[in-house]
């Protein structure tokens, strides 16, 4: 696939922990990653670019940018350094190793010695909630930290799944938070679920969920919008045959 690294400025981050998010079931990783940046006013610090990758930029702020972007987060004495890497294309099964591996390798390079993805999954019920597991040595207080029910057998699938068992001969702990959501649409609302277990994993990396909140009811008033004049309409609901 041949990715290149694009670097842009060094934070002198110390022992970060770094958070992925590339798009999955109702796109909440992606979501959710882009909400952080956007409202922790991250910087960017790196890119990943490669001619399979999908042609588009970026723009932020005027400046032009690649499909999969880090940005760092500089904390202090009671808040966590933070690498956040995201990206608005999944990338295709043949091209996840090596963008997976890639990616791990960057976050080792940047000093992240545990790496937590950010995934969705296909909900099933309005009560079901989200789940964690961890890979690597140092992971259990990580994980018990969250608060989520951990989850000892399963399959995980992608960029999170591949970054699970390589994160082994890089060294690293990866956990992986799995939260529900609805695989038919974005699903703003449901990304709000990784906010509480990551203020419990990542000391002082908090933000208000409430923008998320109200993107989803604007999301659930369009829908309804949408879908009245079908409704009210006597042709649209006629029976044939």
């Amino acid at each position: 696939m041949g990715i290149e690294t694009l670097r842009y400025t060094d934070l002198g981050l110390e022992d970060p922990v770094g958070i992925v998010g590339f798009p999955s079931v109702g796109l909440v990783s992606s979501i959710a990653a882009n909400f952080y940046v956007s409202k922790l006013k991250m910087t960017p610090i790196a890119g990943l670019t490669g001619p399979e990758m999908p042609p588009y930029c970026l723009i932020t702020d005027s400046v032009a940018y690649p499909p999969i972007r880090m940005y760092g987060l500089k904390g202090s004495a009671r808040k966590r350094d933070v690498v956040m890497c995201t990206s608005e294309f999944a990338p295709k099964p043949d091209d996840c190793h090596e963008i997976a591996s890639t990616v791990l390798s960057e976050l080792r390079d940047l000093g992240c010695r545990t790496v937590i993805c950010l995934e969705g999954i296909p909900r099933t019920s309005e009560s079901e909630a989200a789940v964690i597991c961890g890979s690597g040595p140092s992971c259990g207080k990580v994980v018990e930290s969250s608060g989520l029910q951990k989850m000892d057998n399963g399959m995980i699938k992608g960029i999170s799944g591949i970054m699970m068992y390589l994160g082994r001969s890089h060294g690293m702990d990866v956990i992986t938070v799995m939260c529900p959501a609805n695989p038919g649409m974005p699903d703003p609302g449901a990304a709000t679920g990784f906010i509480e277990p990551l203020s419990k994993m990542v000391r002082g990396l908090k933000v208000d969920p409430k923008p998320l909140l109200e993107e989803a009811e604007e999301v659930r008033r369009r829908l309804e919008a949408e879908q009245s004049p079908a409704e009210n309409d006597p042709a649209q609901n006629a029976i044939y045959g």
